[in-house]
C-alpha cells in the first residue's frame, strides 16, 4: 500500500486542482460515488488555504484581526506555514484554493453532507471555516445549519441538541449581529451558554493574556 500521510497529499492537490473542475466526468462520477454511499465530509478548508497563500510567513489567513491580540509567543505560532511554490507551477498553486471552493460549491449543490472542522486554531478558525464556505457561494443561513443541526443529526444527538428548542439542551452562543445576513458576525461572540452555565468570552481571553478587540481599533 503506498504511503499517504506525507506532504504530498497537499503537494499533489496544490498542482492539480484546478484541473479538476466539477463538470468534469470523473468529478462528477466521484460526487456521485460519494453521494451514493451517504459520505460525511469535513473539508477543513481554512487548512488548505494557508498551505497554499504562497507566503509561510504571514499570517494564517483568517486570523489577521485576530493574531495582534495573542501574546507574542503565540503569534509566532499563528503563521501560515504556506507551502513553497516550485518555479514554474505559481499559477498552479494561485488557481488552487479558488478551484477547491467551487469543488465544495458543487458537492454542497449535489447534496452531500458537509459538516465544519479544521485542525487550526480552537475557538476562532472555526468562525472562519465558515466564512469559507460562505465565500464558495453557500448561503449563509445553510452554513450555520451546517455547524449546528448538521452534526446533531450525524452524530446522532439530534433529540438533545442541534437548534435552540423546548426540551433541548440550552448550549448556544450570543452573537452581536446577525449571521445570515453577514457571516463575519459570526466572530462577534458576546455570551457562551454550555451545560447550564454561562461563560463570558471577554473575561476568559484577558484570563489568557489575550487583548480585548477594541485595544487594536
Amino acid at each position: 500500500m503506498q504511503e499517504t500521510r506525507n506532504r504530498d497529499r497537499f503537494i499533489k492537490v496544490a498542482e492539480h486542482a484546478r484541473e479538476f473542475t466539477p463538470d468534469k466526468p470523473q468529478v462528477r462520477d466521484f460526487i456521485a460515488f460519494l453521494k451514493q454511499h451517504q459520505t460525511v465530509l469535513d473539508p477543513t478548508m481554512d487548512a488548505y488555504e494557508g498551505l497554499f497563500c504562497g507566503d509561510p510567513a504571514i499570517v494564517m489567513p483568517g486570523l489577521e484581526d485576530i493574531a495582534p491580540r495573542f501574546p507574542p509567543q503565540v503569534r509566532r505560532q499563528l503563521l501560515s506555514g504556506a507551502l513553497e511554490v516550485p518555479k514554474g507551477k505559481e499559477a498552479a498553486y494561485r488557481e488552487a484554493f479558488p478551484a477547491m471552493l467551487r469543488l465544495l460549491k458543487a458537492l454542497y449543490d449535489a447534496g452531500i453532507t458537509i459538516v465544519p472542522g479544521t485542525d487550526n486554531l480552537a475557538g476562532y478558525m472555526l468562525h472562519h471555516e465558515l466564512e469559507l464556505y460562505v465565500q464558495a457561494g453557500i448561503p449563509a443561513a445553510e452554513v450555520l445549519r451546517m455547524a449546528t443541526l448538521t452534526p446533531a443529526l450525524v452524530m446522532g444527538v439530534n433529540k438533545d441538541r442541534g437548534v435552540i428548542a423546548a426540551g433541548k439542551l440550552a448550549d448556544m452562543v450570543l452573537i452581536d449581529g446577525d449571521p445570515t445576513q453577514n457571516i463575519r458576525d459570526i466572530n462577534n461572540v458576546t455570551t457562551v451558554i454550555k451545560g447550564g452555565k454561562i461563560y463570558d468570552p471577554a473575561a476568559i481571553e484577558k484570563a489568557l493574556g489575550i487583548a480585548p478587540r477594541h485595544a487594536l481599533k
